[in-house]
């Protein structure tokens, strides 16, 4: 198969996959991130034919596999780069994540600071506060 046609498949599968969205930026944003994951190194390309709404994806090396994103990846390259050098707040790990570029919310960061936490790679120390909010510090162990 070309180069030209497995893309324009590709892009034919982007189309309907985002077919549905009524909002046109919304429907671009979502194209294009699907289409990112198509043209991915670990997608392959299904024909016309054989497409039933499901991509297929190929084996994936095992350094791919290795390598994992989400918010305790994030956190981690922070306590590798000595960010929490100084106890930081989960708003503080928040805000250094966005200025990254990773917008994730504050309830799932809790989560994977306690593991890590528990895994002795952070210490969690709890600040004293007005009312019976309870408010933690993270930092190096």
């Amino acid at each position: 198969m070309s180069k030209a046609k497995a893309y324009t498949e590709l892009v034919a599968q982007a189309e309907s996959a985002v077919g549905g969205v009524k909002d046109p930026e919304l429907r671009r944003v979502a194209f294009e991130r699907v289409l990112d994951d198509l043209l991915s190194a670990g997608s392959k390309v299904v024909p016309e034919s054989k497409r039933r709404g499901v991509r297929v994806k190929s084996a994936a090396s095992p350094a791919a596999k290795g390598k994992r994103g989400g918010p305790q990846a994030y956190i981690e390259e922070l306590v590798g780069e000595g960010f929490f050098e100084k106890p930081k707040t989960i708003s503080g790990v928040k805000v250094e994540l966005e200025n990254r570029g990773h917008h994730i919310p504050l309830t799932s960061l809790s989560g994977p600071l306690q593991k890590l936490c528990q895994k002795k790679s952070l210490r969690r120390q709890r600040l004293e506060g007005k009312g019976k909010k309870k408010t933690f510090a993270y930092s190096n162990w």
